[in-house]
C-alpha cells in the first residue's frame, strides 16, 4: 500500500468531501482523521510528516464514505462538546447545536447564584442542558423528560457519566401532564423544536435527511409547542420563577406574546452572536424571597 502522510491524508480527505458538497470539509476531516489515530485535531498539527497506519487508513476511508453520504459529522464521531463538557450522542438523538449553549448561559445569568434550585426540561434530547446544568451547580436538583425512548437513554448515560445521574430525574413522557402534581420548580427549561413544518426539507442534507424529524418540526409556523410550555410554567414555577426556552429567528415577537397570554412577566427577547433571535425569558409573577441575580 502506498505510503501516505497524515498531511497527505487530510489534503485527500478534505478535497473528497468538499467534492461531495461537504460544508466545512477540512474539519470534518481533521475530526475523522484525529478519531483513528487516537489524537486531538491539535496533535495532528505535530504529525505532519508521520505515516498513516494501513488499518487506519481503511478505517478512514469508511468514515469518509458516510461523510460523503452527508451523515453527520457528530453521529460518526459519537460525541460532541457543549460548555465544556463532553456529551455522547447517536443516530436517533437530536444534535446539539452549539447556539443552544446560549440558553444555559442566560439560565445562568439569571438563576446561577441560586444556592439550591430545581430545574425541569422539556425534551432533554442528549441531555446538554439538563447536564450541564446539574453539572455546574451541585446543590441543584432536575427532571427532565423527552418523548423518545432513545433520548431519554442517551441523556441518562450522559447525566451519569457527569456525576449528577442522582440528581436529575429522567423519563419518556409527550407532555407536561406527566410531571406529578403538587412538584414545584425554579427553572421551566425547554429547547423545542422550531423549525417551521415546510422549510425542513430545505435544510442540509445531514439534518433534513438523518436527524429525526419530530425533534425539528414545529408546525406551520415553527411555535406550536410554546403555548404548552408557557401554560406549565405558569402552573409548575415557583411566585418569581424563571421560564427559558430557545426560539428560532423571528419568532421573538410570538413567543413572548405566548408567555404574556400565559401570564408569566419581565419578558426579554435576546439575540445570538449572529443577531438572530435566540432564547426568550420570563418569570412567574410574585416573588418567593430567594434573590434572582440582575440581568446581564
Amino acid at each position: 500500500m502506498k505510503r501516505v502522510t497524515v498531511l497527505e491524508a487530510l489534503r485527500l480527505s478534505e478535497a473528497y468531501l468538499a467534492g461531495r458538497g461537504v460544508e466545512g470539509a477540512r474539519l470534518s476531516a481533521e475530526h475523522l482523521l484525529a478519531r483513528r489515530l487516537g489524537c486531538s485535531r491539535l496533535d495532528l498539527y505535530l504529525r505532519f510528516d508521520r505515516d498513516v497506519e494501513p488499518n487506519a487508513l481503511e478505517a478512514m476511508r469508511g468514515d469518509l464514505r458516510r461523510r460523503g453520504e452527508r451523515y453527520p459529522l457528530q453521529y460518526i464521531i459519537g460525541e460532541i462538546e457543549f460548555v465544556s463538557l463532553p456529551f455522547r450522542v447517536r443516530e436517533g438523538v437530536f444534535i446539539p447545536r452549539p447556539e443552544t449553549e446560549l440558553l444555559v448561559e442566560r439560565i445562568e445569568a439569571l438563576a446561577g447564584e441560586r444556592g439550591e434550585a430545581r430545574f425541569l426540561e422539556l425534551g432533554v434530547g442528549s441531555g446538554v442542558v439538563s447536564g450541564s446544568l446539574a453539572a455546574g451547580h451541585p446543590a441543584w436538583r432536575g427532571a427532565a423528560f423527552d418523548v423518545s425512548q432513545a433520548a431519554v437513554s442517551c441523556a441518562r448515560e450522559n447525566i451519569r457519566a457527569l456525576g449528577a445521574g442522582d440528581r436529575v430525574d429522567l423519563f419518556v413522557a409527550d407532555s407536561f401532564d406527566a410531571v406529578a402534581g403538587g412538584r414545584r420548580f425554579d427553572v421551566v427549561a425547554s429547547n423545542p423544536p422550531y423549525v417551521r413544518s415546510g422549510d425542513i426539507d430545505g435544510l442540509a442534507p445531514e439534518v433534513s435527511r438523518w436527524e429525526a424529524r419530530a425533534a425539528l418540526d414545529g408546525g406551520e409556523d415553527g411555535t406550536r409547542f410554546y403555548p404548552a410550555i408557557a401554560a406549565a410554567a405558569a402552573r409548575l414555577l415557583r411566585p418569581g420563577g424563571l421560564a427559558a426556552v430557545e426560539i428560532g429567528d423571528g419568532q421573538g415577537s410570538a413567543v413572548a406574546g405566548i408567555f404574556a397570554a400565559a401570564g408569566l412577566e419581565r419578558i426579554e427577547v435576546r439575540r445570538d452572536y449572529n443577531r438572530l433571535e435566540r432564547t426568550v425569558t420570563a418569570f412567574a409573577p410574585g416573588e418567593d424571597g430567594t434573590a434572582w441575580t440582575a440581568s446581564t
